[in-house]
């Protein structure tokens, strides 16, 4: 490939040899035919790697890299070294994206010159119980614009869920700025970072309803993903320390930051095992103490249930309310997107 491509695909792959070939389906009949994919093999066990260099035979357009294990930030940083698009995308493996989608966010992107061409998704719910496709959009949550915008004038997008793979980004800015993703071990919660640098960043954002990704869930409460409760945590650590060394300090910047926080200590609370119950609640003390009370209890970006968490958590001993979490004996949840009764923690669905 001798020409600049319009878009370089990451595609970081770790033992998901269920869902690649969905995946490497779903970029391959992209419209968007000037395309570079990037796939990146981080020392899988199973058979990822033959799976990759199968496509890559196939495809000149797919480039195969095996690596020892580094993680998903490490990855993706890896990737983004070696792109040569002039905007980049990160696709994870187990999910998949619609004919349209990059051509689309590309052709958006080119009409302002955007860092950041941002869509809506689909949640693709796959449970034993339950299978469901959600489209995620924010359109009916708050008022959105409708034009390039930066993270200022619309800072409720850094309290929802980081999905940096529904966007594009330019590459030329990812490098000015220096963007990397955090080198953590495994998954680690690394895209809340990159979420936080690059929003702030941005010169140029632009949104869409529309979605075409697909993101793959399999389970129905974000606490049973939950494999070591510090994660959250130290990611939070790290966003403040980059935002302190960058002198953000805009109040409703920070209000998004304490929303998502906030969220974050709710699902830690809904974990069922966690080991050391002292550190926690520690790390929560930690959390609560940098964040303003006047900002928390006035800002209209901060919901109601997370002020009331905050209160709790900074008026009494956080024991009593991970005690009240972990040992509540019967809850009913009923809204959209769940119908299920749950006693002494066993799930029953009501659907």
């Amino acid at each position: 490939m001798q020409n600049t491509p319009k878009l370089s695909v990451i595609i970081p792959v770790y033992n998901v040899e269920n869902y690649l070939r969905q995946c490497l389906d779903s970029v391959l009949k992209q419209t968007l035919c000037e395309l570079e994919i990037i796939v990146i093999d981080d020392g899988g066990k199973d058979n990822c790697p033959q799976i990759i260099d199968e496509y890559a035979s196939k495809d000149n357009r797919i480039i195969a890299v095996h690596n020892e294990n580094g993680g998903y930030g490490k990855t993706c940083n890896l990737g983004i070294e070696k792109a040569r698009g002039e905007y980049i995308a990160i696709l994870e493996p187990d999910d998949y994206i619609d004919t349209e989608m990059y051509n689309t966010l590309y052709q958006i992107a080119k009409e302002s010159d955007a860092d950041i061409v941002k869509s809506g998704y689909y949640k693709e719910l796959e449970t034993s119980e339950k299978r469901q496709t959600i489209k995620i959009d924010w359109s009916n949550r708050f008022e959105l614009p409708q034009k390039v915008f930066k993270i200022q004038e619309c800072p409720q997008f850094l309290a929802l869920h980081p999905s940096i793979w529904s966007a594009i980004y330019k590459k030329e800015f990812i490098i000015n700025n220096n963007i990397k993703f955090v080198e953590a071990p495994g998954a680690g919660w690394t895209d809340n970072p990159f979420q936080i640098e690059t929003m702030c960043k941005a010169s140029k954002i632009i949104y869409t309803d529309k979605a075409y990704y697909h993101w793959r869930c399999k389970s129905i409460d974000d606490a049973e993903e939950i494999k070591d409760y510090t994660i959250p945590f130290k990611r939070c650590d790290e966003i403040h320390d980059w935002l302190k060394k960058n002198n953000i300090t805009d109040n409703n910047i920070m209000a998004s930051i304490y929303e998502k926080e906030l969220s974050y200590i709710n699902i830690i609370m809904r974990v069922k095992d966690i080991p050391d119950m002292k550190d926690c609640i520690n790390r929560i003390k930690k959390s609560c103490s940098r964040m303003q009370p006047n900002l928390v209890y006035t800002s209209n970006i901060i919901r109601n249930q997370n002020k009331k968490l905050y209160y709790w958590c900074t008026h009494f001993m956080p024991i009593v309310l991970l005690k009240r979490y972990k040992k509540k004996i019967i809850s009913i949840k009923f809204n959209k997107n769940e119908k299920a009764i749950y006693v002494l923690g066993k799930r029953y669905s009501l659907s």
